[in-house]
Parts: structure tokens; sequence; C-alpha cells
């Protein structure tokens, strides 16, 4: 939780920090969303609402709180710590009779303008989901992950599977780009990413050619360019993935990188 937030919310209730526990997660399975805040403004609030019920729906549940129970939660929330730039996670937890909705601050996670210019590192690591179109709480996976970011000093980790494929990024979706054209991995293999579906709009909407395929971890060095993207970071260039380096000069990852901060100014406008 973030330090400077002093109240969450557990099922419309405001409760002081101190006492937040993060267990009460970790019974049953809890499925969230990691909302990016701009301006007081919870941003493409209705997408994470809309992909918060299809993960849901994938564990053949149903969210027991409205959307506007959620919405008014988490617009408290902002209001009563006074935070107008963050990430704000709300879960709902399943476990037998007892559901909650939990709502509260994280770490605040802000790409520098070196990461945005001159690109980031990530390594690889074999690793699944276990459902990877829902966005599910797994507390074992994301503490590994965390391990790796933290002793590797990188700033991302790529997921591939057994077969050697990669999927995504930990918390991001990834992309390539070879020859003027952008490649991803296939929609079925991933969560679908709110960033992710924009960045897909706006290569049709500039006649940019985008491809879903299999991407195998050995044919790395076949791309040009790479870019990552996500509520929290927007579009950022990755100048090496484990000791292979990349081109973060590229014209579409600009043109992309344009088109989605016209999108957040709009939004929010």
């Amino acid at each position: 939780m973030y330090q400077k937030a002093k109240y969450f919310i557990k099922n419309n209730k405001l409760i002081k920090s101190e006492l937040f526990d993060i267990s009460e997660l970790e019974k049953g399975f809890s499925v969230y969303e990691v909302v990016k805040i701009r301006e007081g403004v919870p941003l493409f609030f209705e997408d994470h609402l809309r992909r918060l019920h299809h993960s849901a729906k994938l564990k053949n549940k149903n969210i027991p709180f409205s959307d506007s129970e959620i919405k008014k939660n988490v617009f408290n929330l902002i209001d009563v710590n006074k935070i107008k730039e963050g990430r704000l996670k709300f879960a709902v937890r399943f476990y037998q009779s007892d559901n909650k909705l939990i709502c509260f601050f994280l770490n605040p996670i802000i790409p520098t303008s070196d990461n945005y210019n001159k690109g980031i590192k990530i390594m690889s690591v074999q690793a699944e989901r276990k459902n990877p179109n829902a966005k599910i709480i797994n507390y074992e996976l994301r503490t590994y992950i965390n391990k790796l970011i933290s002793e590797n000093n990188i700033f991302e980790v790529l997921l591939f599977n057994k077969n050697g494929m990669i999927t995504e990024c930990s918390k991001s979706s990834i992309f390539f780009i070879k020859n003027k054209t952008v490649y991803t991995s296939m929609s079925k293999d991933v969560l679908a990413g709110i960033t992710r579906d924009y960045i897909y709009k706006i290569c049709k909407n500039h006649s940019v050619e985008l491809k879903e395929c299999e991407i195998k971890l050995s044919d790395l060095h076949t791309f040009e360019s790479v870019f990552i993207t996500g509520t929290s970071i927007g579009v950022l260039p990755v100048n090496q993935i484990d000791n292979l380096t990349f081109s973060v000069e590229n014209d579409i990852i600009k043109l992309l990188s344009n088109n989605y901060k016209d999108i957040v100014t709009n939004y929010l406008n």
C-alpha cells in the first residue's frame, strides 16, 4: 500500500491504512483492476469495470457489487486521501459467502524521462499464468517477479511458456516491430490490456499493420524495436531484453505514443 494514503476502503467503509491486512485478499480468489489516477480521475474506468466483470465470469462468478457502488468507493478514496496522481487497486474477493470489495492505493510507477527517451531493460523468465485472460491476484508469482526485478535492476519481466513462446510481461503488454509491422502474442494467451486495446485501435486508424502470432523467444533477435504498454506507463520503449539490444528510435513507437497521449488527454477533458 502507498505510504501517503491514509485510508483504504473495505465494503464501503473507510478504514485507516495501518489496519490494512493484505492476507484478506489471499483467501479464496480475487479479481482486480489497477487504475491510473490522473488529475483526480480514474483513467478509462469504464474499460476497467468491463474487464473486472469479464475476469469474474471466466471463474464462473458474478461481481456482487454494482458498478455505481464500485465507482463511488473509488472516487471516495481519491477524495479522502487527496491523491490526484497515482495508482489505485480495487479488488473483489470471493471466499465462501464472505465476499469483499477492497480499494487501496499502490506505490506509484513513474518511468523517468530517460526511460521514455532511451528505453528500459527487461529480462525473460519461464512463467505462466493459469488463466491468462482473467486478472486474478497471484501473490506467489508476483513475489517471485518482484524479487527478480529488484535483484537484477530491471524495469519488467518478460514471460514465456514451457514451449519457449512469449506471452506477455508481468504487468504490461509487449509488442515487437519488424519491417514496419507490429507483432504481438495471440489474444487467447494474454490479458486483454486496456492500453493494449487502444494500441490496436491506433494501428487500425493509422494503417499500421498489426499481427497476432506465436513469437518464439529464440526469434527475438529478428526484431528491430520493442515496446511495452500499460495503464501506469502508457507506451514505453525497450532497449534491452536479456543480452539483446533494440533500437528505441522508431517512428511507429513515436506515432503510437503520441496518439495514446492524445487519447488520454481527450478522456480527461
